[in-house]
């Protein structure tokens, strides 16, 4: 655009030029002195129009680098929501994986929980039947016990017998290596501590 003013300008002082011509041959001075008027005013409002033009070229140049700006700071603000958006997806993909995890860990111990519940079953079951078992058994025991007098040491390791025979008279400790005697010596030792006298 000021390229284009500057040939106007050159334009008129050209036609400038051939008017003094004109005017000097024909003896026109006021009428070279109105047009030098003239042409005084149009350089004047030439010089306000390129001023203006400079101001709004120098205006719109701020403009653009504003408006370049707030682009830039829209695109990297985009950047950032989008990082975020990703960020969410990829907690929400872990959450799923997690709750898919936990759900199948759930049915797993579900699974574990019925097979333990089943099992208590089977054990009570089997607590009902050895009850009588034990019953007897502790009836048995009870029976050597009255026969024999003797209280076994049940924490001693094999093949040490342990125990106290409570005699007609004392009480008498029982210590034998059954590594060192048979066991039919064992059975007869022990039940030569019997009282035969019911």
């Amino acid at each position: 655009m000021p390229a284009m003013l500057n040939e106007q300008m050159q334009e008129m002082e050209e036609v400038s030029k051939e008017l003094l011509k004109v005017l000097a041959a024909g003896g026109a001075g006021n009428l070279l002195k109105r047009s030098l008027d003239k042409q005084e005013k149009m350089f004047d409002k030439l010089l306000d129009t390129q001023l203006t033009t400079a101001q709004l070229v120098k205006d719109l140049l701020a403009t653009e680098e504003k408006v370049a700006q707030e682009l830039l700071d829209r695109e990297e603000e985009m950047q950032k929501s989008l990082q975020k958006v990703q960020a969410l997806e990829e907690a929400l993909r872990r959450a799923s994986d997690e709750d898919t995890r936990l759900r199948a860990g759930s049915t797993a111990a579900r699974r574990e929980l019925e097979e333990l519940r089943a099992e208590i079953g089977r054990v009570e079951d089997d607590v009902e039947d050895d009850s009588s078992v034990i019953t007897s058994a502790a009836y048995v025991a009870q029976l050597y016990y009255k026969i024999s007098r003797i209280d076994w040491d049940y924490e001693c390791e094999p093949p040490q017998i342990k125990g106290i025979h409570h005699g007609p008279a004392i009480a008498q400790p029982i210590a034998i290596d059954g590594s060192q005697h048979s066991k039919c010596f064992i059975s007869d030792y022990l039940w030569s501590l019997v009282d035969t006298a019911w």
